[in-house]
């Protein structure tokens, strides 16, 4: 026998000896526990020195996929178990009978009797709901016809809420070729940017169905007409309505203001701007009137079909006051003269060379004041004019006759004119809401010419106008410096003047008195 083989391994290190495998005899060390036949030509299956050795990396390998297949197999037939389980439930093998659904599907539970349907009053959920498709809104309903004496048929309609003049006419009932033919007539006619949904259409067809003609009423005292010529064509014009006019002689006594008296007499509000404008230069109502004075007016009263409409011309005022004194204007015309003016029982112009104030106001909002608290900067700045307080558009006119040097924007004062007058004289019109057109540098105005309108712009608190004036490079005050008398009528003219002024004044004293304390007129 050859040498034994010898374990190079220290003794710490060596393998100990372990129990003999099952399918083997116990042996020693030095018996190799499997014969070359047996599989010594497989490196797998080599010799091993002890069964607790390491597998091979390749056995390693195959040991755990046997582990992972036997794995999924066991889950497998879990899931299948509990599929069954759950899906018993719902199975029927007896009967042909069908279990009620349940309104509301509970989760499945590993319970096998079938689910029983919920209370109707334990619902939460409703029925789906279906789309609903938006509804369009009616169509405007199409005016009835009135039969007329002659035979036609008369529509009307107000314009609504049409979104322009041609789709107004549409709902109103009328043709494509119709619209076309009543806008073409109504061109230069009619502003079609100015309609309103109160402005009524009225149309009239023949017994054939063809339109003979339209109005449409969109002022109070006058109507477009829209009527087939001669040659069947479609011309417009504007008809103006016949107004009942009277003159009305009404009186107050001031308690308050002006403006609450002529309220309380029945009249207009805006009547306060005549009387301020007429006495110009006679008295400051703001500052003058008291307790006390009196007043009359003789006005025409404008009515259409019986039903008051506004007040008209003026033709008569007085005014008695404790510091102005007894005051009396008379309208008149004179021949030859583009317009009239207002008089005094002379015959004298009230209203001199000069206006004091340049438009009707419903009150001054700040005077003339040198030495003024600024309301906008908060600090002392002179206010070198007057402000009169109006609502905007309210006409503003040139005080005297001049040359204009000024119209547009200019800082702080807005829309601003400018105006150089003889003598050295200066007037300025600030915080314009519009320079009228026309008006620019260099054109010549006339006294009482409208050079603008009432606004706020510029810095401003309000819609008012600033009015100033000024003489050689220096500001005065208007409302003490502008006062110069009228001129008188030419002889010519005087007789028919008195005679006129003596009519008037007989029907303005016939206003009476004023009602007693706290008793009002009415309206």
């Amino acid at each position: 026998m050859g040498p034994r083989p010898v374990n190079l391994l220290p003794v710490a290190e060596r393998e100990p000896s372990a129990p003999p495998t099952l399918g083997g005899a116990a042996g020693s060390r030095d018996e190799p526990g499997a014969s070359a036949s047996e599989g010594g030509s497989d490196p797998l299956s080599r010799p091993l020195p002890s069964v607790d050795m390491p597998l091979l990396r390749g056995q390693v390998r195959a040991e755990r996929a046997k582990r992972l297949a036997l794995g999924i197999a066991l889950g497998v037939g879990a899931l299948g178990a509990l599929a069954f389980a759950i899906l018993g439930s719902d199975l029927s093998f007896g009967g042909d009978e069908e279990e009620p659904e349940a309104p509301i599907e509970e989760p499945a539970a590993l319970a096998t009797g079938p689910l029983e349907p919920l209370p109707e009053d334990a619902l939460f959920a409703e029925e789906p709901l279906e789309a609903v498709e938006p509804e369009e809104p009616p169509p405007p309903p199409e005016p009835e016809p009135v039969e007329s004496e002659d035979g036609l048929q008369r529509f009307e309609t107000q314009f609504g809420d049409a979104l322009g003049f041609r789709p107004a006419l549409v709902a109103a009932g009328l043709s494509s070729n119709e619209c076309a033919d009543v806008e073409q007539a109504l061109d230069g006619v009619l502003d079609f940017r100015r309609c309103r949904p109160e402005d009524r259409i009225v149309y009239e067809r023949d017994p054939a169905g063809e339109l003979v003609g339209l109005e449409y009423h969109d002022e109070a005292t006058s109507y477009v007409v829209v009527q087939r010529d001669d040659e069947g064509a479609l011309e417009a014009e504007r008809v103006e309505r016949e107004l009942e006019t009277q003159r009305v002689a009404r009186s107050g006594v001031v308690r308050t203001s002006l403006g609450d008296a002529i309220e309380n007499a029945g009249l207009g509000r805006t009547l306060v701007g005549v009387f301020v404008e007429v006495f110009d230069g006679k008295v400051n109502f703001s500052t003058q009137a008291r307790a006390g004075d009196r007043f009359r007016v003789l006005v025409e009263e404008e009515r259409l079909e019986g039903e008051f409409l506004r007040w008209g011309q003026v033709h008569a005022l007085e005014y008695t006051g404790q510091r102005a004194g007894e005051l009396r204007a008379f309208w008149f015309h004179p021949r030859g003269q583009e317009r009239g003016n207002w008089y005094d029982e002379t015959g004298r112009e009230l209203r001199g060379s000069w206006l004091r104030v340049p438009c009707r106001y419903d009150r001054i909002s700040s005077p003339f004041d040198p030495r003024r608290m600024h309301p906008i900067l908060r600090r002392i700045h002179p206010h070198n004019g007057v402000d009169f307080a109006a609502s905007t558009g309210t006409p503003v006119w040139a005080a005297a006759d001049g040359t204009v040097t000024w119209a547009g924007p200019k800082g702080a004062n807005g829309n601003l004119v400018s105006i150089r007058h003889e003598g050295g004289y200066m007037t300025h019109y600030a915080h314009l809401h519009r320079i009228q057109r026309g008006i620019r540098r260099g054109v010549r105005v006339d006294q009482r010419q409208l050079i603008g309108a009432v606004g706020t712009t510029g810095r401003s608190t309000g819609p008012h106008l600033h009015f100033g004036l000024k003489r050689n490079g220096r500001f005065l005050d208007p409302m003490e410096v502008l006062n110069g008398p009228g001129r008188m009528l030419p002889a010519g003219q005087l007789g028919r003047f008195r005679r006129r002024m003596r009519e008037l004044r007989a029907e303005l004293e016939a206003a009476g008195e004023e009602p007693a304390e706290g008793e009002e007129r009415g309206g």
